[in-house]
């Protein structure tokens, strides 16, 4: 037989395929027993715990005398069995401890100490859980309870990590620092959010109180006042409704949610005392007030055009120092919710692996990428191109926000924030009727009723659509694709609006026209087909078909005259839409606004360049990544200079 005998060498070759397949097949069956053997831990309990820790710290900061400490256990119990949130029960336990502690009966001072010393603070301590760590505001919230408590007691041991008090402090104090630092460089990724802005100020107003760290308390006020900045300048009298990363319904539509847990009514309304809540030791903080040129910008009634950048896209998280995984890193991206985008994904699996996370409900589905195989040949990126799976869209990029405030009312969008991609929470274009309630339209991604918390049928999106403003008037265009994708939950033929008709003091719905007064102030919508109201409501406006638009236009009777001279004015505005093109041109007022989906949106023949500086309003001129702010407003200022630690207001 010859030396390279043909035969030979395919009987050699089938066998060395054979032990391969064999391999694989092992490796395969191995891992799906591992990954079936995941346990996956409770988000909530069973059985609903009556948690009044808020309510307890109320009394006590309010002088009460006699309080029943019984208070505590519904609390304790959720903590010590770490359920997601559990971290929002610990701001006003932390207040209790450093305020009240020596009032505490012996038997609960014991017990709250046992489950605090217990407690798995962050990711990587031993333990498994399915609470959320990750989102912006659940960082500093860990964080800052775990720097509060570690100083508490520093020189205890913690059962569950091992690690002293003092050690917890200097762990958790690089966590909040480089948090406070993102937040000054970048801004909110949960930008303009009426909900987690309350857990923001709850976590950073403890750190205020308490920390004696001069650095984490001077930039904890700084970035406590960016905050406030946003919400000033964002506000409509006293509503809270504005573009933004996260946002649920109410968030939306205006009414009790969007009044950041009645903070709003407080300082700049009537002052009503918001009652027990997360930020209620705001109220009571003797380290912090809010600058009153922050008062004097909510309360500002002339016209004005707030331009601002919030966060940032996937695209530049390498070149700004985020694209590992390391803990910084994994903040940037986790806070923005970018889990299974190709750019993050193998980080989000490498981080999961790393910290026995695939026992944590939010993240469990990952199980089904943690084969060995896909591993080693880096096939995670190449599977999340080819499947688009809807979870992109929870990714929070980067929003550069218009909002044009008058008296009346507020215009508002992120201009040009991903059009055509999934949604989740993000609420890119809205208007607000002064305060009594918010007007907005949607591409829904659920059926109305079918339960999903996000997206669904009023919150988020299934698709984006391609948004932009120009002062009074916004041009949105929807591009729905033919068919779902993959993993898509559904895709509707149809996009929506909450316009309440019963809620205006005057409303007209003709054809592709709806319009609606309400006091002084005035607002249009225009389709590219009918609207209809749904059958059964009086403020759910139908637009059937998949590549439409949605024009809006706001006046006021200060600037339109009478509600019919708007009416009849906007009628007869000329618009032009190419189906096919997907391009829109709209003439009101003397100025000509043009749109192509995807492309640019072109105000008077002019290219309008919607990637914002940091701050450009008014109030406050300013580059990302600039050492030192100021806010400026009817002679009231506030300077801030971050690295220097030097913050200076002027009342």
């Amino acid at each position: 037989m010859q030396k390279n005998d043909p035969s030979r060498i395919y009987r050699k070759g089938t066998f060395v395929l054979l032990l391969l397949v064999v391999f694989l097949a092992i490796t395969f069956l191995l891992d799906y027993i591992r990954i079936s053997g995941y346990e996956i831990f409770p988000v909530r309990p069973e059985k609903e715990i009556n948690l009044q820790i808020n309510e307890l710290y109320y009394q006590l900061a309010n002088g009460k005398e006699a309080v029943d400490w019984g208070q505590l256990e519904g609390g304790l119990e959720y903590i010590q069995n770490e359920y997601d949130c559990a971290d929002f029960r610990l701001v006003n336990l932390i207040r209790i401890l450093y305020e009240a502690e020596d009032r505490m009966p012996e038997s609960y001072r014991k017990q709250t100490q046992e489950v605090l010393f217990n407690f798995r603070y962050w990711w990587d301590e031993p333990g498994e859980n399915s609470m959320c760590y990750w989102s912006e505001n659940h960082q500093i919230l860990f964080a800052s309870a775990e720097y509060l408590i570690g100083q508490k007691y520093p020189d205890r041991v913690f059962s569950n990590s091992g690690l002293t008090g003092r050690q917890h402090v200097e762990k958790a104090r690089k966590r909040i620092l480089d948090w406070l630092e993102m937040r000054w460089n970048y801004g909110f990724t949960e930008f303009y959010s009426g909900t987690y802005y309350v857990e923001d100020i709850a976590a950073l107003i403890n750190l205020i109180d308490f920390a004696r760290d001069e650095a984490v308390v001077v930039k904890s006020k700084m970035i406590l006042d960016l905050l406030f900045y946003d919400m000033a300048s964002q506000s409509a009298h006293t509503l809270f409704v504005s573009a933004s990363g996260r946002a649920y319904e109410g968030n939306r539509k205006g009414g009790r949610q969007s009044t950041l847990g009645r903070l709003i009514h407080y300082f700049w309304g009537e002052g009503q005392d918001p009652g027990p809540g997360m930020t209620y030791g705001l109220l009571k903080s003797p380290n912090y007030t809010i600058p009153t040129v922050f008062s004097e910008i909510a309360k500002d009634s002339s016209v004005q055009v707030i331009k601002q950048s919030n966060g940032l896209d996937i695209s530049e998280l390498h070149a700004e120092g985020f694209g590992g995984t390391d803990d910084r890193s994994m903040m940037m991206q986790w806070g923005m919710e970018a889990f299974t985008n190709p750019e993050v994904i193998r980080n989000s699996l490498h981080h999961i692996r790393t910290y026995r996370m695939f026992s944590n409900d939010f993240l469990a589905d990952f199980k089904m990428m943690d084969f060995s195989l896909l591993r080693w040949l880096r096939l995670e990126p190449i599977i999340s191109r080819l499947l688009k799976p809807q979870s992109d869209g929870v990714a929070i990029q980067k929003g550069n926000t218009y909002t044009y405030r008058t008296n009346d009312y507020t215009l508002y969008t992120a201009q040009g924030y991903h059009p055509g991609t999934y949604g989740d929470q993000q609420h890119v274009f809205g208007m607000n009727i002064r305060n009594h309630f918010g007007i907005f339209h949607t591409h829904p991604a659920l059926e109305k009723g079918v339960p999903n918390q996000s997206p669904n049928y009023w919150v988020g999106y299934g698709r984006i659509p391609h948004s932009v403003q120009d002062e009074n008037v916004n041009l949105s265009l929807y591009a729905l694709p033919e068919k779902k994708g993959w993993m898509e939950m559904d895709l509707l033929g149809y996009t929506h609006a909450y316009f309440p008709t019963s809620k205006f003091d005057s409303a007209l719905l003709d054809g592709r026209y709806v319009f609606g007064k309400k006091g002084e102030t005035y607002c249009a919508m225009i389709g590219a087909e009918p609207f209809e109201l749904r059958e059964g409501t009086t403020d759910n406006l139908i637009q059937h078909g998949k590549r439409t638009y949605w024009i809006t236009e706001a006046g006021a009777a200060g600037t339109d005259g009478s509600f019919a001279a708007f009416v009849q004015r906007v009628k007869a505005n000329p618009v032009a839409f190419d189906r096919e093109a997907l391009t829109l041109t709209y003439r009101s007022n003397g100025k000509r606004y043009e749109l192509a989906f995807g492309k640019d949106f072109v105000v008077d023949g002019k290219v309008v360049d919607t990637n914002y500086r940091r701050y450009d309003s008014p109030y406050v001129q300013a580059d990302r990544k600039d050492q030192t702010l100021t806010f400026r407003y009817h002679e009231k200022t506030l300077f801030l200079d971050f690295d220097g630690l030097l913050r200076e207001v002027s009342d």
